[in-house]
């Protein structure tokens, strides 16, 4: 038997606004390297394959707005990580829910396109600099 499910925009919509909603009060969007192997899913939070932490940036209060009708939610301010916790290679990345411990979406680093993460500069942090997330968005596809 074949599949191929079918989601309305207004489904889409409500599962982007229920998605985004997790991430409010004290989420973090965390870096890592690539000196370990990428985690294959996002379910362990703390399986990280060896790869080290390079930044933690905090998501707003109410870290992602209302879903358009595209399926998209934009992040609110993420506050800059006013120093690199290490040096590296972007490689991959996290989103945190409440008190970041949980882990609710992970995506691979590009440099400016083709990633799920796409840095706008340079995939290189150094050590103690400071890092910034100038936007942010999710998008789920509807078919």
């Amino acid at each position: 038997m074949a599949l191929d499910p079918k989601v309305t925009w207004a489904e889409v919509q409500a599962m982007m606004d229920a998605f985004g909603a997790t991430f409010d009060t004290s989420g973090v969007l965390r870096i890592y390297d690539n000196t370990g192997a990428v985690p294959t899913n996002a379910d362990d939070a703390a399986n990280v394959n060896g790869a080290v932490l390079l930044a933690e940036l905090a998501l707003a209060a109410d870290a992602f707005g209302a879903c358009s009708g595209a399926g998209v939610i934009t992040a609110g301010t993420i506050s800059n990580d006013t120093s690199a916790n290490a040096g590296g290679t972007a490689a991959f990345a996290r989103y945190f829910k409440t008190g970041g411990s949980v882990c609710g979406f992970q995506g691979l680093c590009a440099l400016t396109s083709g990633g799920d993460f796409n840095i706008a500069t340079s995939l290189a942090i150094s050590l103690g600099a400071v890092v910034s997330c100038s936007a942010a968005t999710i998008t789920m596809l509807r078919e």
